[in-house]
């Protein structure tokens, strides 16, 4: 725990403390580590104890258990991405050695899968009844950070969950709380099978903090994955074009390049772009993200367009058509009114 403990006031400086019983909660914040560990011993006894994981914006902090509970918009920055494996079992109670092992073969695989991209080792424990592995990392909390994160959870949870264990999508969010470890896990009643077990974590040597753009890149391998169908808006045999090109022989790639918003190509037929409304985001892209991409035109459907950043949510090539207004001159072809 105090290694644990040290570490998350080092990269968070202020933690929260969350102590439930009954499911009765109590909280305070901290940002003295040796002022927490006392709280913990005093209250660790028949406690469910948890904290959170990332730092708050303000630095200020009671030292006691009192005040309310923190919000996500009162964090500042991610400094932990936690990847929880939950094995499936009966509602309100603790897992048998089997779940808790098919939960641990579950977070080894996201692990193994990671480090192979270059992604450092992270601390790897159980709650008692699952398996964790926990990222050190720190990027500033924003609407684009959300829909990072949004996407690369949502990805991961497609391939490493199982019918048998959960990969738990909602623990994205900033001001998520976690078990703390070397506490006892007391989910439902224990059984002779079914027992309340110590939440436990080991954390490397050297516990390397995993970069931003590795994880937008990750994030952005799962946004691009499939290629999205084109909408009703985006067809060219549905509605009619805006202008006079036949925008399913629109050389994308020219008409980005000529207003100097091309950045490279991604492969089959994608392409990594500068968004037309960069200057409507909250944070800049460098020349190496891959936020905002575009699609080749083929067969009878138009180019596509898509950003991660929340302020283009919704937005597509339509949008980017009436915003840049000169498709016309990419266009191989002239549109025919009236053809299919």
């Amino acid at each position: 725990m105090t290694d644990w403990i040290d570490h998350l006031f080092a990269d968070a400086r202020v933690v929260e403390l969350r102590h439930a019983v009954d499911g009765r909660w109590t909280c305070g914040t901290f940002d003295d580590a040796g002022l927490l560990r006392a709280e913990v011993e005093r209250r660790g006894g028949t406690a469910e104890l948890y904290t959170t994981i990332n730092a708050p914006a303000a630095t200020g902090a009671a030292n006691a258990m009192r005040g309310q509970p923190l919000r996500d918009v009162d964090i500042g920055h991610h400094v932990r991405l936690p990847f929880d494996f939950d094995p499936v079992r009966p509602a309100d109670c603790a897992s048998t050695k089997a779940e808790l092992g098919a939960a641990v073969a579950a977070r080894d695989r996201l692990v193994i899968a990671l480090s192979a991209l270059g992604w450092p080792a992270p601390a790897v424990a159980i709650s008692g009844n699952g398996a964790h592995a926990v990222y050190r990392c720190r990027f500033r909390v924003s609407p684009e950070s959300r829909e990072v994160l949004t996407v690369l959870y949502r990805g991961l949870g497609s391939d490493f969950g199982a019918d048998s264990v959960r990969f738990d999508t909602a623990v994205r969010n900033p001001a998520r709380v976690w078990r703390l470890y070397s506490t006892t896990n007391r989910k439902g009643k224990p059984t002779a099978d079914r027992p309340h077990r110590l939440a436990a974590v080991r954390i490397p040597q050297q516990w390397r903090p995993v970069g931003l753009r590795d994880v937008e890149a990750l994030a952005n391998r799962y946004a691009r994955r499939q290629r999205p169908a084109p909408s009703p808006a985006e067809s060219a045999s549905v509605r009619l074009p805006p202008g006079d090109g036949d925008y399913r022989s629109l050389d994308v790639v020219d008409w980005f390049a000529g207003r100097s918003l091309y950045r490279r190509p991604l492969g089959n037929g994608m392409h990594a772009v500068r968004c037309p409304w960069d200057h409507e985001h909250s944070t800049v892209d460098d020349e190496h993200s891959t936020a905002t991409v575009i699609w080749e035109a083929h067969g009878h459907c138009w180019p596509n367009f898509r950003c991660l950043h929340a302020h283009c949510d919704g937005r597509g090539i339509r949008d980017v058509l009436a915003a840049l207004g000169d498709a016309d001159r990419y266009c191989a072809r002239t549109f025919e009114r009236g053809a299919a």
